[in-house]
């Protein structure tokens, strides 16, 4: 029989009771790590007073050692040259930093650049021969109030080096009501101006400073304004502070737009009595000269107004219209572009265009036809004296193109063809149509082929004639070199493409003449008995 031994395995209690206290174990870890695991944002860190990891918050860009100010949690990196790696040392809550073989020095407050000065001082004697080199290794955290027309006025979590600006984000932003210029940073017996509106528009870091844990930012409440308004990006209200300028209220606003017209700028002061003074300020010495005399200090209420140039960089173009290669707008130099020029921009002709009929219309810039007024006046023709008559006609009629046959100069090598265009002008390059249009009262009305030398009754014979009902003696001729209608006696030799219109005689009422008749002849008869009786 074998004996039993005591053997060093555990049993199987011991191997229950290890299993159990393995499975704790990695429980607890597994849960403490489930915990640790979960980030926790920067700004909900800053409400909860929470440390956060700087390891990836980010910095605003490289840390000037000339303006980085050193204070309690900043870490500096101390590296002789016999040691490869270097000492961490941190400012201490008192503001102090021990150096060994020295012991503590005060360095909080100070700027990077003239901490390094003061360590390497204390550590001349033991560092005779060797290099030496101090540096930020990570900037601290600390908290500061943001206090006044913040939507979170308190203490806020920040992280070196910061601004102004982002010290009042970190307090929620300005209120509705609050201030953005004039904000104060209270820094012992001295005050920091803060304006983000400078900064933002003109890119002043001045006017946004670094911040330090023993400052506190104060956001007014919003009240005296001044006015800009004009030629410039961000026209508008702004909150007054003593020693605004002309230049401040132009940084302001964004500076001036092109066709800022800076010659006739002005200022408008408010009086003791509330009326308005306005006087012309020179914007182009002020701004040669900032803080000069000639750039005038601002009150509250004040508006300054930049007008414009007129028609500032509107490029000339003209319009080509009808049978070119490319018809379309085309920018040119007024007076200075001449219409050949322009028609090989667009290239040249197509091979269906009437090149005789090119014209030019012209808008008349300084007077603009009253079409309303025309057609109201050629309605009530019975209120019209027979000059005013005349007039209205004349000018019913007025046709808004050159009257020198462009096209046919232009084809015949005339010089005198190829003008100078100006702005807006159109250019018409109708289509070449080798007929010439009968309509209206004749037998066979439509299009009738172009013979050189016809008149008017010559196409109207080949169209079969006039009807009975035609009214001849109001048959009109639309030419197609210039587009107007002219009575058939006046148009002469016809050319291609133009149109003869034979209107309709108008239907005669038989008895509404006889009535006519009968009303006149009563209304002499009724003279003439008034007559004699006048005699008798």
């Amino acid at each position: 029989m074998t004996s039993l031994r005591p053997t060093s395995h555990p049993t199987a209690l011991g191997h229950a009771l290890g299993l159990a206290f393995c499975c704790a174990g990695l429980f607890i870890a597994v849960a403490a790590r489930g915990q640790t695991s979960q980030p926790v944002a920067p700004e909900d860190a800053a409400r909860a007073g929470t440390p956060t990891s700087t390891a990836d918050t980010p910095i605003e860009g490289r840390v000037d050692p000339n303006t980085y100010r050193l204070g309690p949690g900043d870490e500096l990196a101390l590296r002789y040259s016999d040691l490869t790696d270097p000492r961490i040392l941190r400012v201490a809550p008192s503001g102090e930093l021990v150096l060994p073989n020295v012991g503590p020095i005060s360095i909080a407050g100070l700027t990077l650049a003239e901490a390094q000065a003061r360590v390497r001082d204390a550590l001349k004697p033991y560092i005779k021969g060797r290099g030496f080199a101090l540096a930020l290794n990570k900037p601290r955290r600390f908290r500061m109030p943001v206090l006044g027309d913040v939507e979170r006025p308190g203490s806020v979590t920040l992280q070196a080096p910061v601004r102004a600006s982002e010290a009042i984000a970190a307090a929620g932003g300005i209120t509705s009501t609050g201030a953005r210029r004039g904000i104060e940073v209270r820094r012992a017996t001295d005050t920091l101006r803060v304006d983000l509106v400078r900064y933002t528009r003109a890119g002043d870091l001045s006017a946004n400073p670094l911040v330090f844990e023993t400052d506190v930012i104060y956001v007014p409440s919003a009240g005296n304004q001044i006015e800009v308004l004009g030629a410039v990006p961000h026209p508008g209200r702004y909150d007054f502070v003593p020693g605004d300028r002309l230049t401040t209220a132009l940084a302001l606003s964004g500076g001036m737009l092109g066709e800022a017209a800076l010659e006739g700028a002005e200022l408008a002061h408010v009086r003791a009595d509330g009326t308005r003074q306005t006087e012309t300020v020179e914007i182009a010495r002020a701004l040669a000269s900032p803080g000069s005399e000639v750039d005038r200090s601002l009150a509250e209420g004040d508006r300054l107004f930049i007008p414009s140039r007129s028609h500032w960089l509107e490029g000339a173009h003209v319009e080509i219209e009808g049978e070119v290669v490319r018809p379309g707008p085309y920018p040119i130099t007024e007076g200075t572009d001449h219409i050949r020029a322009i028609l090989d921009r667009a290239g040249g002709y197509t091979q269906q265009a009437d090149r005789a009929a090119v014209r030019v219309e012209r808008m008349l810039k300084d007077e603009e036809p009253d079409s309303v007024f025309l057609r109201i006046a050629l309605d009530q023709e019975q209120l019209l004296t027979q000059s005013d008559r005349a007039y209205i006609v004349a000018k019913s009629r007025e046709r808004q193109a050159l009257s020198a046959h462009v096209g046919l100069l232009l084809e015949t090598g005339d010089a005198r063809g190829d003008i100078a265009l100006r702005d807006r002008d159109r250019i018409v390059v109708p289509k070449h149509v080798p007929y010439v249009s009968v309509q209206g009262e004749v037998r066979s009305p439509g299009y009738v082929p172009y013979r050189e030398g016809w008149k008017v009754n010559d196409y109207i014979k080949a169209a079969g004639g006039t009807t009975s009902r035609a009214y001849m003696s109001r048959t009109r001729v639309t030419l197609s070199l210039t587009g107007r209608p002219v009575a058939a006696d006046d148009a002469g030799t016809l050319r291609a493409g133009d149109v003869i219109l034979i209107p309709t005689k108008p239907d005669r009422n038989v008895w509404g003449t006889v009535r006519d008749i009968v009303g006149v002849v009563a209304a002499a008869a009724s003279i003439v008995i008034a007559v004699e009786a006048v005699n008798q």
